[in-house]
């Protein structure tokens, strides 16, 4: 089964992006634009560290808590709902 999610991202100090975030049974896909460049991240679940939900300041996305991929190699992500801003919570 597979889910999507309108979202918006910010990967470490990246500019935001937005697209789509497609959960699968092993890895989530986000898919969207950032500065209007095409942007893809393929993160497979056993790449991740933790996954939290971002509530300070400094996880915001644009004053709405976030949930926050922390990975083995690379910048966190921070992951916004577009839609359902609630969804996060």
């Amino acid at each position: 089964m597979k889910l999507s999610y309108g979202v918006v991202w910010r990967e470490g100090t990246l500019p935001l992006a937005t697209g789509k975030l497609d959960l699968g049974p092993r890895r989530h896909k986000l898919d969207g634009l950032a500065d209007p460049h095409p942007v893809a991240r393929d993160i497979g679940y056993e790449s991740l560290t933790a996954v939290r939900v971002g509530r300070s300041s400094s996880d915001r996305i644009n004053g709405q808590p976030t949930v926050v991929l922390e990975r083995r190699t690379g910048f966190p992500i921070a992951i916004a709902a577009v839609a359902q801003p609630s969804i996060v919570g």
